[in-house]
């Protein structure tokens, strides 16, 4: 049997100034989704930052976050980042999902019948952030 892979684009290679998400996706039940953060350009000052999350939903309504990417700053480097959602692999507690996860981590059992990307800019002058997300779901 032989491996299949669909790419569901987040959030497309745009500029960002303010705070937002992307549009809910309906995922396709797989085994596995790998989702690529890649941000190409920090036009932006020092003091700004640039947080990007993965959310699921089993309804499509009530949100929880499955990954917090590592924070971008305005003077930091374009940056690739990978996050990997296996529920093949559950966590052997269970998950509070009431509040975002820390910068850099992945709830890796997290997942979902939908998918977004949530970002937030906090700015200390006129942030431009350009970066996409889009997420491969491989199916068996």
């Amino acid at each position: 049997m032989s491996n299949m892979v669909q790419t569901i684009p987040l959030a497309a290679s745009a500029e960002r100034t303010t705070s937002g998400s992307g549009t809910a996706q309906k995922v396709p039940l797989g085994k596995r989704i790998a989702v690529l953060f890649d941000a190409t350009a920090l036009d932006t000052a020092a003091g700004d930052k640039l947080d990007v999350y993965v959310d699921f939903s089993l309804d499509g309504d009530k949100w929880y976050n499955g990954c917090h990417f590592t924070q971008v700053v305005g003077t930091g480097l374009a940056v690739t980042e990978w996050a990997i959602f296996d529920p093949s692999n559950p966590a052997t507690t269970t998950l509070n999902v009431t509040s975002d996860c820390a910068s850099g981590v992945v709830r890796p059992s997290t997942f979902g019948c939908y998918i977004r990307e949530r970002h937030v800019v906090t700015s200390a002058d006129t942030p431009k952030f350009t970066y996409s997300v889009a997420a491969q779901v491989q199916k068996f």
